[in-house]
C-alpha cells in the first residue's frame, strides 16, 4: 500500500512542477504586460514634456527676435547716421553682433550644473 501511494505520490510531483512552472510564466508574463504598460505612460509623458519644451523655444526664439528688431528700430530711429553712430547705438550693435563685453556664463557648467540638479531630484 505505501508502494503504491509513493507511485501516486511521484506521479504527482511532475505535474506539480509543470503547474507550478506554469504559474511562474503567468506571472512573468502579467509582470512583463505591466512593465510595458508602464513604460508607455513614461513615453507619452516624456512626448508631452518634449512637445512643451518645443513650444517653449520656439515661443523664446520668437521673442528674442522682436527683442533684436526693436533694437534694430531704436537705432533706424535714432538721429546719429550709419558712419558715425552714437555710443548708445554702437553698444547696441556691439551687443547684436555678439562682442558683449559683460562677463558672459560658461554654458556647459551651466548645463552641467543643471543635470546634476535634475539627477539630485531622481
Amino acid at each position: 500500500m505505501q508502494k503504491v501511494r509513493n507511485l501516486k505520490k511521484q506521479q504527482k510531483l511532475p505535474e506539480s512542477r509543470l503547474r507550478d512552472n506554469l504559474e511562474a510564466i503567468d506571472r512573468i508574463r502579467t509582470d512583463a504586460v505591466n512593465d510595458i504598460e508602464s513604460l508607455t505612460e513614461t513615453f507619452q509623458h516624456m512626448a508631452l514634456v518634449t512637445e512643451s519644451v518645443q513650444q517653449n523655444y520656439k515661443a523664446l526664439l520668437a521673442h528674442n527676435q522682436l527683442l533684436k528688431d526693436t533694437l534694430l528700430c531704436i537705432i533706424d530711429e535714432c538721429d546719429c547716421c550709419q558712419k558715425t553712430r552714437c555710443d548708445r547705438c554702437q553698444r547696441i550693435l556691439q551687443i547684436l553682433a555678439g562682442n558683449n563685453p559683460e562677463p558672459q556664463i560658461n554654458a556647459a557648467r551651466k548645463y552641467q550644473a543643471i543635470l546634476t540638479q535634475i539627477r539630485n531630484l531622481g
